[in-house]
């Protein structure tokens, strides 16, 4: 496996459009450009010289990913490659799901004497189920904060009747994030009834439920479930929630009560064992904050 490399892809607000041949057009997202030679935008609209790469999904858990290969300038109309330089290669993992790439055209990449698909991607290019790809890449579109692209991809595979728990986390998670909370609360119902409801899909149906002012529905929901939670972690973020939510409707009652589960759970406390001793004290002493 190669060494990777992190490298920060920043959107460019502004390009001067006119310095640049009419088929070099940055307005493809990273999900259209995959598979594709794409060119990245330039921080400085003046310089002629483009930082190009293959743009690819790495199923090995890498994500959406660019081999940056080098740079080209721009001379007469034409691309002219930088010489080969084997180190100057780099894996990068995509982090800023807003950059809109140009694709590079076919007569382009012949021009540069490129392989329109290069043989590293075999590599990478290991899940042989259709469906299982799109799942996994609407996944990674999920935690790239893109939910808008996501949705319609995990849309088709559901009207095609494909089925699994990670399905049904993907589109709650989808929906909660593009704030449509009843869906995901219907979503989330469906799981259930499909016999798919574990600590993720509980998290999502609090989250919905406490963000559709639904409190104590998500009380009641949370107190029935903490037994399914096979994550410390998740649980505790869960009652902690619970915590935090009840201070901020001003319910200090309820808010002591789901503190006393806290330390039930966790005794000894646990990752935000510091957060929860600060909101312990803010709400066992109210008048503290107002002074």
């Amino acid at each position: 496996m190669k060494t990777q490399f992190a490298l920060f892809l920043v959107l460019i607000s502004s390009f001067a459009f006119a310095q640049v041949p009419a088929d070099l057009k940055f307005d493809n997202n990273f999900v259209n450009s995959e598979n594709h030679w794409v060119v990245i935008p330039n921080k400085d609209d003046k310089k002629s010289e483009f930082s190009y790469g293959f743009l690819y999904y790495d199923e090995s858990g890498g994500g959406y990913s660019l081999q940056q290969t080098n740079s080209f300038t721009l001379e007469n109309g034409k691309f002219l490659k930088k010489p080969a330089n084997e180190n100057e290669k780099k894996v990068v993992r995509l982090n800023n799901s807003n950059i809109q790439f140009a694709l590079l055209s076919d007569a382009r990449i012949a021009e540069m004497k490129l392989e329109k698909e290069p043989t590293f991607l075999k590599a990478y290019n290991v899940v042989k189920n259709e469906d299982e790809k799109k799942l996994t890449r609407a996944s990674s579109i999920n935690g790239l904060r893109r939910p808008d692209l996501s949705l319609p991809m995990l849309q088709s595979l559901k009207a095609k009747n494909y089925s699994s728990p990670k399905l049904y986390f993907e589109l709650a998670y989808a929906k909660n994030a593009l704030k449509k909370y009843d869906d995901a609360e219907k979503i989330i119902d469906e799981a259930e009834k499909k016999g798919f409801l574990d600590e993720l899909l509980i998290k999502e149906k609090i989250y919905s439920y406490v963000h559709n002012n639904k409190l104590k529905i998500a009380d009641d929901f949370l107190k029935q479930h903490l037994s399914v939670f096979k994550s410390s972690l998740y649980k505790e973020e869960s009652i902690g929630n619970m915590v935090i939510n009840y201070y901020n409707a001003k319910d200090l009652v309820k808010a002591k009560e789901w503190l006393a589960i806290y330390y039930r759970e966790f005794p000894q406390g646990g990752k935000y064992k510091t957060d929860i001793e600060k909101l312990k004290i803010a709400v066992e002493n109210p008048a503290a904050k107002k002074q």
